[in-house]
């Protein structure tokens, strides 16, 4: 320990001795450059100070580290949201996420029919029984409708046939345009009649039509055309007449649950006018159970020929009440 507080006094002396000075002076003690620690004062700014250290230069910073100026920065890509048709959907319309699903429009129906039946009879004294039966089919759009009905009566009274008739009737027609009252029809009547001057007669008609009344309530269309008839059996059998058509056809509403149905057709001879044809019906419907599409309906169907043999009337009435169900 001794020799070693000797060495450093000596080495204390000798730095003592060293001639260097600053110009004021004052002697600095040096040591080694171990030993050497940066001044907690700056030195004095004389360039010829050992201690003025050299001026630091800004480092530029490593390009590893840049960073670009926030403008030019790519925006971070949006979360994609998966499809509406890959979510779950709930019984009331609602997806899982929220989101409400638009009403999808209900189909449009272009077909409609209706089915009537009536029965009724009596036994004992007297043995009687009357079917009825009606069918109706029938197809609209914005531009054609086409309508087709059918009618069968048959009555007996003590096992013999009374009345047997049938009866169909189909119309196809064409608007002119979509604001257009003006339409063009195609009329197709097929009768049979067993106890008329004719078995079977069919009628074809070809004209115009012009909506007279058209609202929600009540529509009302008249007809004109030509056309001609035929008859098989009777006095006219294999007879082709031409004929000229007028007609006018009634529908209207009275409240929800009643309708009135009314059509109308008259066609005189062209070459004879005193030979002509009248076609008449009428019904009201009553709406029963609207859930089942249940309906009362009576009607009545009146057929008149001018010309007709001995043994028959010129006019036939059948009039009935059915249940009908609509689909």
């Amino acid at each position: 320990m001794i020799a070693a507080g000797i060495a450093i006094l000596a080495y204390a002396a000798t730095a003592v001795s060293d001639p260097s000075a600053s110009e004021d002076g004052n002697k600095w003690i040096y040591g080694p450059e171990i030993w050497r620690l940066p001044p907690v004062n700056p030195p004095p700014t004389n360039s010829n100070s050992p201690f003025v250290q050299p001026q630091m230069t800004a480092i530029p910073p490593s390009p590893a580290i840049t960073v670009p100026p926030a403008e030019m920065i790519a925006p971070p890509k949006p979360v994609e949201k998966p499809p509406v048709t890959n979510s779950p959907i709930s019984l009331s319309g609602v997806l899982s996420n929220g989101v409400q699903l638009p009403a999808k429009p209900e189909p449009v129906k272009l077909w409609d029919g209706s089915f009537n039946l009536g029965l009724d009879g009596s036994e004992g004294n007297s043995e009687a029984f009357n079917f009825r039966c009606a069918a109706a089919l029938n197809r609209k759009t914005s531009m054609h409708a086409l309508t087709t009905s059918f009618d069968y009566l048959r009555s007996t009274a003590n096992t013999v046939a009374t009345a047997h008739s049938a009866s169909l009737v189909a119309r196809s027609e064409w608007l002119l345009s979509n604001a257009s009252r003006w339409s063009w029809f195609i009329n197709e009547t097929v009768d049979y009649d067993e106890f008329n001057s004719y078995r079977l007669q069919d009628a074809t008609a070809i004209g115009l039509g012009y909506r007279l009344v058209k609202s929600e309530i009540t529509t009302l269309i008249g007809r004109f055309g030509v056309g001609f008839s035929h008859d098989y059996g009777g006095p006219e059998d294999g007879v082709v007449t031409p004929e000229a058509v007028f007609g006018l056809q009634l529908e209207h509403r009275i409240g929800k649950r009643q309708k009135f149905l009314g059509a109308v057709d008259y066609a005189p001879g062209i070459e004879d006018y005193r030979h002509y044809r009248i076609r008449a019906q009428a019904a009201w419907e009553l709406l029963l159970d609207q859930d089942k599409n249940l309906s009362m309906r009576m009607g009545v169907i009146e057929r008149y020929n001018s010309v007709a043999d001995e043994d028959s009337r010129p006019n036939d009435v059948n009039y009935a009440m059915m249940l009908m169900w609509k689909f």
